[in-house]
């Protein structure tokens, strides 16, 4: 299926999986761009690294949305959307799960994907061997030439550190990640959807200054470094929650 471009919500359509489109927001490159400030030191060697990284971000979170969808198919729930923005992933589902079993191993699929290629490319990068130089000659002396696994180190190295990072954030106990999820049906099993909804959204709410903190301390050394939770949504949440209006897709309205 060829690339076309949406002008209704202004997405690339990349394709579809299990019948579901996958839509690519323009919104994910701002974010892309962002991670990848550390490789534009590299020179002329940035101009392979960047689109690399770049394609690295963009295929870490599809895996991770894939495998959403993938569980949820098994479970005979089929995705009806996939979108891919500056946030991470969504996929759209036409009903919810049958049982919170299921609803948990839904959501905890996604986390799993990216530890599993986190921990496949650090072992990967265990084992490439040290860089090794090449000599070039110029005129009669002979120079030491760029090295030859340099490339596929930092390749596997980033790899790894941005899906063991993408684990860690979505395991955060905050709306609307995967971890706040997972804590949410845990807590309303238990207890009950209000209570949940209530401890989910005060934890975000923790998160979500952390992070703001986070940012304002790493940009001010020239290296801006953001992760979810976002305060507004955490903060409708709680604020439902207080008027006993909780669950997990309160947050949206």
């Amino acid at each position: 299926m060829a690339i076309q471009f949406s002008m209704q919500d202004g997405t690339l359509k990349l394709g579809r999986y299990a019948g579901a489109p996958i839509h690519l927001h323009m919104s994910f490159f701002f974010t892309a761009v962002l991670l990848t400030l550390p490789f534009w030191r590299f020179g002329a060697r940035s101009l392979i690294l960047v689109p690399l990284a770049i394609a690295i971000i963009f295929a870490s979170i599809l895996v991770h949305e894939l495998a959403h969808a993938e569980v949820a198919r098994r479970y005979r729930l089929p995705a009806t959307r996939i979108d891919i923005h500056m946030f991470g992933g969504l996929v759209q589902f036409p009903w919810l799960p049958h049982t919170r079993s299921q609803d948990f191993a839904i959501t905890l699929a996604g986390p799993m994907s990216n530890l599993a290629i986190g921990v496949v490319a650090l072992g990967l990068f265990a084992i490439v061997p040290d860089a090794e130089r090449q000599f070039i000659q110029l005129g009669n002396q002979y120079v030491p030439g760029p090295p030859m696994h340099g490339l596929l180190e930092q390749i596997l190295r980033a790899t790894a550190y941005l899906n063991l990072g993408l684990c860690v954030v979505n395991l955060i106990p905050a709306f609307p990640l995967d971890g706040g999820k997972l804590l949410h049906l845990v807590i309303e099993g238990r207890w009950n959807s209000n209570l949940a909804t209530l401890i989910v959204s005060a934890l975000g709410l923790v998160f979500a200054c952390l992070s703001t903190f986070v940012l304002i301390g790493t940009a001010l050394s020239g290296m801006p470094i953001w992760a979810p939770p976002e305060f507004g949504i955490n903060w409708r949440a709680f604020q439902a929650a207080r008027q006993g209006r909780g669950g997990w897709d309160v947050y949206a309205y």
